[in-house]
C-alpha cells in the first residue's frame, strides 16, 4: 500500500503515450465479463465500503500503461496525471494510502465490477452511454478533442471523418477505441480502418504508406506528430468532437464516488488541479472541463 508522497514524489511526467483512454465495450460485452468474472470466483458486485474503512485501508486503483497520463514507476507505486490528481483528490477526502493494479483497458470494468480494484485512475476512462451502464463515474477530471495526422497533400482534402470515408482513405486507429467507432459511423468501410497497438505504431504505419490518415485523441496526436518531419505532414484538429475521462467506480460503491468528486471539486478551487495538468503539459484536456458534466456524458 503506497502512500500519496510516495506516488507524487515518483510520477514520471515525461514519455509518449501508448495504448489509450478511450476503449469502448457495448453493454452487452460489458455484462458477459462481468458473468465470467463471478463463473471465475470473483463476487460481481461489490460490498459498499465505508469512507472509515478506506480511510484506514486504502484503496487500489486501476493503472494502464499509457504515460503521461499514467503507469506504473519502477518501484511498484503508480504514476502519472491520473494517479497523481488522484492523489490529491484522496488526500482532500482522509484517504492517505494505496496501491495500483497494472491492467489493460479491456480488464478494468470487470476489475470494478469484481471488486479486484476500487477504482480506475482519473487519467483512464471516458465517460460515455455504455460505460455509465456498467460503474459510477466520478465528475470529468480531463476532456480532450480529436485530431488527423495526414501527409501534406491531404491537407485540404481530409479535415473529418466524413472526408476519410468519402475519398476511401484508409485510416489508422486504436482497437476498439473511440476513432475507431467515429470512423464507422461516418461511413467508412471497415477494410479501409487499420488498427494499431499504441500511437507509436500508428505512426511507423503512417510514414510506411500503409495508411493515409492517423487517427487519435489531440493530446496523443499533438506529441507524436512532434516525431515527424513538419514539412510532409499536418497536424488536423477535429472541430466540435470532444471526450472528458473521470474516474470508475462499481455500481455500488457511491460513498467513494461521491468523495472522489468532494476531493476534485477541491482541487479544483484551491488551484492544485492546473499546477498538476501544468506539470504534465496537458493544459489542453482541461480546456472546457468547466462545461462537461457526467449526466450529460452518460447520456449521449
Amino acid at each position: 500500500m503506497t502512500h500519496i508522497s510516495d506516488v507524487c514524489e515518483n510520477s514520471n511526467s515525461s514519455g509518449f503515450m501508448v495504448g489509450k483512454r478511450m476503449r469502448i465495450l457495448p453493454a452487452a460485452a460489458l455484462a458477459t465479463l462481468a458473468a465470467v468474472t463471478t463463473v471465475l470466483g470473483y463476487p460481481a458486485i461489490s460490498k459498499a465500503e465505508t469512507l472509515d474503512y478506506v480511510k484506514e485501508n486504502g484503496v487500489t486503483i486501476a493503472v494502464a500503461n499509457e504515460p503521461p497520463y499514467m503507469q506504473m514507476n519502477p518501484d511498484g507505486t503508480p504514476g502519472g496525471l491520473g494517479p497523481e490528481m488522484d492523489a490529491a483528490v484522496l488526500r482532500e477526502a482522509g484517504v492517505t494510502k494505496f496501491s495500483g493494479q497494472l491492467m489493460e483497458y479491456g480488464a478494468m470494468i470487470p476489475a470494478l465490477q469484481s471488486s479486484r480494484a476500487d477504482f480506475a485512475s482519473g487519467g483512464a476512462l471516458y465517460i460515455t452511454p455504455e460505460r455509465c451502464e456498467a460503474v459510477l463515474f466520478s465528475d470529468p477530471v480531463t476532456c480532450t478533442g480529436e485530431s488527423l495526422i495526414v501527409a501534406a497533400a491531404l491537407l485540404e482534402k481530409v479535415k473529418t471523418y466524413d472526408d476519410v470515408a468519402k475519398q476511401g482513405l484508409k485510416i489508422g486507429v486504436c482497437g476498439g477505441c473511440t476513432e475507431q467507432k467515429l470512423a464507422l459511423e461516418a461511413g467508412v468501410k471497415e477494410d479501409d480502418i487499420v488498427v494499431f497497438p499504441d500511437g507509436a505504431s500508428g505512426i511507423e504505419l503512417l510514414e510506411a504508406g500503409r495508411i493515409d490518415v492517423f487517427a487519435n485523441d489531440s493530446s496523443t496526436t499533438s506529441k507524436l506528430f512532434k516525431r515527424l518531419n513538419a514539412q510532409n505532414w499536418h497536424y488536423v484538429r477535429i472541430e466540435n468532437i470532444r471526450s472528458c475521462g473521470g474516474a470508475a467506480f462499481n455500481k455500488n460503491n457511491a460513498i467513494l464516488r461521491d468523495a472522489y468528486n468532494q476531493g476534485l471539486r477541491k482541487i479544483r478551487a484551491n488551484g492544485t488541479y492546473m499546477e498538476i495538468m501544468k506539470k504534465y503539459g496537458l493544459e489542453e484536456d482541461a480546456r472546457d472541463i468547466e462545461k462537461a458534466s457526467t449526466q450529460q456524458l452518460c447520456e449521449k
